[in-house]
Formats: structure tokens, C-alpha cells, sequence
């Protein structure tokens, strides 16, 4: 019979250090990584309210669409190879518009909503730890 000894994180000097450095590591982990399913994407025709219908993605498409006409947004499951400018005018039969395709989920929403989002996340972990930690 085999005995794994392991070590007493929280008996040496630097123990709530460690412990701080393995939990920041962990929420890290858990808020970056992807779990291996289908990319969800929201889906919308081209409408002026934010988009807030969101789909499991077809297995032939790999990233999410966001495309910009006038103050009309059209957002969609969409294959990454087809991103360029020209197929997607071509596709989508639009003169003048701005477009981006990304490959994580719900990664397709207004500008405003993902800079809001990334703000929230940001002060909830640095305000996790700052408990934790200190």
C-alpha cells in the first residue's frame, strides 16, 4: 500500500500567499476556459434593439457574426473561413457595413454590452481576491 503525503499548504510561511496564488489561478481557469461544447452565438436579423436571442451553433459554422448597417445590427452563427469582407457582402448583399466574427460563445453582441461585461468581470474577481487574499 502506497501513502501520498501532501505538503501542509496552509502550516508554512507562505501559506495564505500560496493559497491566494492557487485560488486566483483556479477562478482563472474556470472563467477562461471553454468546457469542449458547441459555440453559442446570439442570432438576430438585422433590427436597431440589441440582440438577446441566443443559439447552439450548427456543427458547420465556428464562430459567431456581428455585422454593422447603419444603426441596424444583424448577428448569426457563421463559418470562420467565409469571414472576409467580400463573401459576406456578397452573402449578405450589403454595401456599407462593418463586420467582426469571433469564436467564443455570445461573443457576437454590441460593443457597449461586451465592454460593460468585461468591466463587471473584472471587479468581481480583483474584488474576490482582495477579500480572500488581504
Amino acid at each position: 500500500m502506497t501513502v501520498l503525503l501532501l505538503p501542509d499548504i496552509g502550516r508554512n510561511m507562505n501559506g495564505s500567499k500560496t493559497n491566494c496564488v492557487l485560488l486566483t489561478g483556479f477562478i482563472i481557469l474556470a472563467v477562461f476556459c471553454s468546457s469542449g461544447y458547441m459555440l453559442k452565438c446570439y442570432s438576430c436579423p438585422p433590427v436597431a434593439l440589441p440582440c438577446k436571442t441566443n443559439i447552439t451553433c450548427p456543427s458547420d459554422t465556428d464562430s459567431c457574426l456581428w455585422i454593422k448597417i447603419g444603426e441596424k445590427t444583424l448577428t448569426a452563427c457563421y463559418k470562420y473561413s467565409n469571414c472576409d469582407m467580400n463573401r459576406i457582402k456578397e452573402e449578405y448583399k450589403f454595401d456599407n457595413f462593418n463586420f467582426k466574427c469571433c469564436q467564443k460563445d455570445l461573443c457576437n453582441r454590441s460593443q457597449t454590452t461586451m465592454i460593460s461585461t468585461a468591466v463587471l468581470s473584472i471587479a468581481t474577481v480583483m474584488t474576490m481576491i482582495w477579500i480572500l487574499c488581504f
